[in-house]
This record gives C-alpha cells, sequence and structure tokens, in this order.
C-alpha cells in the first residue's frame, strides 16, 4: 500500500488543516447534519479523506462524541471500500445529464446496511449544465438518507444555485509547517531519516498538497531508508542543497555576480526549475528577515547577509526577478539579470569623484522629465513585454532633445537586442505614448563601469 492511502487520515483529529478539523467537529456535534456539503480547494489538500471521515462519522455505530470509532462493522467497511451506501463519483467521467438521471433513480432506495448513503462527487465542476440542471432538483428535495459531499478544485465554475443548497467548506493550501508535521508522522512510522531542512524542500517542492508531499517522500525512500540532501537535490532537480543555497545567496548579496550566475547556470543545465530555484531563495531570504526583526525563532542564520535593509531590498529585487519570469523567453534570464543589477547597484553605492557634465541649453529640463518618467514607462513595457522590460532596467537615459531619446547601455549584448526592430519599435511607441509625442530611441556603448558584471554577464550570454 502506498504512503499516502497508509497515512491517509481516518479521523477528524488527524486533519492537519485547523479549520477544517474546526468546522467539521462543530457540525458532528450539533444535532442536525446538512444533506448537501460542497468542499472546495486545491487538489491534494484532504477534500475526499474529509468526506470519508464525514460518512463513518454519520454512519458509526460505536462512536465517542462527534469521532468514528473506526473498530464498528460500518466504519471496517467504509475503510475497506466494502460498502455500497457510501459512491465516489468522479464528474470527469460522469459528466453528463444521463448519468445524474441514473444517480437520482439510485438515490430513491434505502440503505442496504448504514443509516445514510452518502455521494462523495469529485470535480464536480466538470458537470455539464444539464446534468447540473438535475443535480440541483435532488439537493432541494433530498431523501432523509442521503447525504452529498461535492468535491471541486474550482468552485467558480459551479452555478450558484448549486452552491447557495450546499454547506461549504474551505480548504486551503497546507502551510510549510503542517505539511512538515504530516510527514514526519510518516517518518517516523517508516523509521526513515532525513534532516529538518530535506523535509522542508519536500514541502517547497509540493506547492501545499499533502498527497503530493507525500508521494516526494516515498519516492525519495525507495532507495533506503537515509534520505540525503544529495539524493533529494537529485530527486527534486533543486540543483542546490541547503548549504549550496545559502553559498549562492551569499554571492549575490555581497556583489560576486560571476559565481552566482556560473553556479546557477551549472544548476540549470542539471534540469533545476528556475521558477522553484527563485521560490527557495525568496523564502530563505524571507525566513532571515523575520529572523532579523525578531518575528521567528528556530532559523538558521547566515552569518555574511548581515544588514538588514539590505537584505531587504535584496529580498525585494528578486521578488521582482519572479513577476518578470512569466513572460520570459529564457527562464534564467529575470534571475541573471537581477544578480547582474544588484552588482551594479552595490558598486554605484560608492561614492566616486565625476567631473560635473555641463547640459546643452534647453535640454535639462527635458531629460528631467523623461528620467522622472522613466520608471513608469518601465512598468507600462511590462505587459507588452516582461523580457524587454528587463533589459531596460539596466539602461540610463542620456539625453533628450523633445524628440530624440538616447540611452546609455552599458553591455554590448544588450545594445544588440534593444537595437532589433521588433524591440525599437515598441520601446518607442510606448515611450512616444507617455510622453505624449512621438519620439526616435538611440542607444550607445557607456563605459564599462565594472568588471565583474561583465564576466558575469558574458557567463550567461557569451562574450559579445
Amino acid at each position: 500500500m502506498t504512503y499516502y492511502l497508509k497515512y491517509r487520515p481516518q479521523k477528524i483529529a488527524e486533519l492537519d488543516l485547523k479549520s477544517v478539523r474546526e468546522q467539521l467537529t462543530e457540525i458532528l456535534k450539533g444535532k442536525n447534519i446538512p444533506h448537501a456539503f460542497l468542499f472546495v480547494g486545491p487538489k491534494g489538500t484532504g477534500k475526499t479523506s474529509s468526506a470519508r471521515i464525514l460518512a463513518k462519522a454519520i454512519n458509526c455505530l460505536k462512536k465517542t462524541g462527534f469521532e468514528p470509532c473506526n473498530q464498528c462493522e460500518n466504519c471496517r467497511m467504509i475503510n475497506n471500500n466494502q460498502s455500497l451506501d457510501i459512491l465516489e463519483i468522479d464528474a470527469a467521467s460522469n459528466r453528463g445529464i444521463d448519468d445524474i438521471r441514473e444517480l437520482r433513480e439510485k438515490i430513491k432506495l434505502a440503505p442496504f446496511k448504514l443509516n445514510y448513503k452518502v455521494y462523495i462527487i469529485d470535480e464536480v465542476h466538470m458537470l455539464t449544465l444539464e446534468a447540473f440542471n438535475a443535480l440541483l432538483k435532488t439537493l432541494e428535495e433530498p431523501p432523509k438518507h442521503v447525504k452529498f459531499v461535492l468535491c471541486t478544485t474550482e468552485a467558480q465554475k459551479l452555478p450558484a444555485t448549486i452552491v447557495s443548497r450546499c454547506f461549504k467548506i474551505k480548504f486551503s493550501k497546507a502551510t510549510k509547517e503542517e505539511l512538515k508535521r504530516s510527514l514526519q508522522r510518516v517518518v517516523k512510522n517508516e523509521g526513515l531519516k532525513i534532516s529538518d531542512q530535506g523535509l522542508e524542500k519536500i514541502s517547497f517542492s509540493s506547492d501545499g498538497s499533502f498527497r503530493d508531499a507525500v508521494k516526494i517522500l516515498e519516492s525519495l525512500a525507495l532507495t533506503g531508508k537515509e534520505i540525503t540532501e544529495e539524493k533529494i537535490s537529485r530527486v527534486l532537480e533543486t540543483g542546490f542543497d541547503g548549504s549550496q543555497l545559502d553559498q549562492w545567496l551569499v554571492w549575490v548579496y555581497e556583489g560576486q555576480a560571476a559565481k552566482a550566475i556560473k553556479r546557477l547556470n551549472e544548476a540549470i543545465g542539471q534540469g533545476m526549475n528556475c521558477q522553484d530555484f527563485l521560490l527557495r531563495a525568496v523564502e530563505r531570504l524571507r525566513m532571515l528577515l523575520l529572523k532579523k526583526l525578531e518575528a521567528v525563532e528556530e532559523v538558521e542564520e547566515i552569518e555574511a547577509i548581515s544588514d538588514r535593509e539590505k537584505l531587504k531590498k535584496l529580498l525585494e529585487r528578486l521578488m521582482e526577478a519572479g513577476k518578470q519570469m512569466k513572460g520570459a523567453v529564457i527562464d534564467s534570464l529575470p534571475i541573471e539579470l537581477a544578480v547582474a543589477e544588484w552588482k551594479s547597484g552595490q558598486s554605484e553605492e560608492t561614492p566616486q569623484i565625476r567631473k560635473p557634465v555641463k547640459p546643452a541649453p534647453g535640454k535639462s529640463s527635458k531629460l528631467e522629465e523623461v528620467k522622472e518618467k522613466w520608471p513608469e514607462i518601465l512598468s507600462a513595457m511590462k505587459p507588452y513585454n516582461h523580457s524587454l522590460e528587463a533589459l531596460l532596467r539596466s539602461t540610463k537615459p542620456a539625453e533628450y532633445d523633445g524628440k530624440n531619446l538616447t540611452l546609455e547601455v552599458f553591455y554590448k549584448f544588450h545594445k544588440e537586442r534593444l537595437e532589433t526592430d521588433r524591440y525599437r519599435v515598441l520601446v518607442e511607441e510606448v515611450a512616444g505614448k507617455i510622453l505624449s509625442q512621438p519620439i526616435k530611441i538611440r542607444y550607445f556603448l557607456g563605459k564599462k563601469k565594472d568588471e565583474n558584471i561583465i564576466k558575469a554577464a558574458e557567463a550567461v550570454f557569451g562574450r559579445g
């Protein structure tokens, strides 16, 4: 038997979602049990498991309080899938009006053995409109011996008439702590050896799903009871174990862009998912920030990442990279640009003596207008092309005479991309709209201010 079925909750107290436990407890303590329930939430959060527990609780012969005993004949029949009165229906496969009509005919019959017939309809949003209309008639006038539990991941697709006739319970994605608690039960009972950090990695990869988390743990345990960081990284294709992620964050924090980008691309070459990696990196920085704010306690700090404000800014920049990733042509590009720009920003924090440049008469105020509106231009660019917006972030308005806008570009490969007709026309249209007049865009290659950034960029894109 698989871990998920073996360790499936059998009582309300074993459900990991606190809100669901509390609502089911209150309902079962009362005398009037609703005739229809609607369980709404993401996959793997315990909707059908909760439905089966509910079915046992209302049919148990020896229950104490509101919990099923799991020992009486009725409970054992339900646990062993032997009861003819508990029907689990997959609406994706039985979605037509004829299926619901057949169900309505069977509903009229009294239970074979139990007190109540319980119909658990999974993915109920898959029913056709005609099938919903047929089901509605049953929900409006249900027989006393029948209970319905409708389960769905997409409640917005259900007719309001169906929703209004059900008692709704919302299942949220499991938190990291809830997932870890669920996994720890399996680890203890199976005699597995895995670090707390390993459990955290599984929790991240399961995206709030209890089912997915347990399945990942089971796949890791197939080759032995001891589950190492190396095994987890290999199976999950994270490319980084905990200490390696911390080292990568230190490189980024300290501005060692070349090292950070080179290591990132090595991991991508090994099959690492960029989005999953960025999620882990952002979550690690988030926990470090919460630790510095004294909002959490049990977090291992990274000694080299000491400045709270600097940490906050880095976290914000990586979060921005996450937004840009959705429309990026190359998945890793937003992360690489974030790392390169972060290094550039840190270098520019060091005061340097520069000769003042006297602007040409009449151009200064116009250029200042562009600089003021530059963030607005970048924001307006994002819906059209995330990659282009990311490239423009590394440029700087240099000259503007009211018709011609010149942008300083610091990397040759950026300049070449920006000068393509597709990008040039889009920049001119968007910038012209914000500046309220037609403009022409020109680019020139500025001085290489930071050789480390150039090396980092060349590690990703090759030499220009």
